[in-house]
């Protein structure tokens, strides 16, 4: 049940060690939001959609679109952990019901 999760999957190694997995939410972020959130944290590029930051020795990367990439991942199982966790930081950035 966990694999289905956030759609997570495995698409390849990182350069860098461990794996690449990429996942969805259920919703698409409003950049504004996200960007305030983030604003310590990472780097975000409102006008381009794309936030990048650091959690857990990984490196996350969240698209407007709601899709997300977790690089440097030792399996989908803590990348999923990772998404947790981050969804929970990010949620009031969601754009619900669109």
């Amino acid at each position: 049940m966990s694999e289905k999760k956030y759609n997570a999957k495995s698409v390849r190694p990182c350069k860098g060690g461990g794996i690449l997995v990429e996942g969805t939410f259920d919703w698409p972020f409003s950049m504004e939001v996200l960007c305030k959130i983030l604003h310590d944290r990472g780097k975000c590029a409102e006008k381009l959609g794309v936030a990048r930051f650091s959690c857990s020795g990984c490196d996350i990367t969240l698209y407007r679109n709601g899709r997300v990439d977790v690089n440097r991942v030792q399996s989908t199982e803590q990348a999923i952990e990772i998404l947790d966790y981050v969804k929970a930081v990010v949620q009031e950035a969601f754009v619900q019901g669109e």
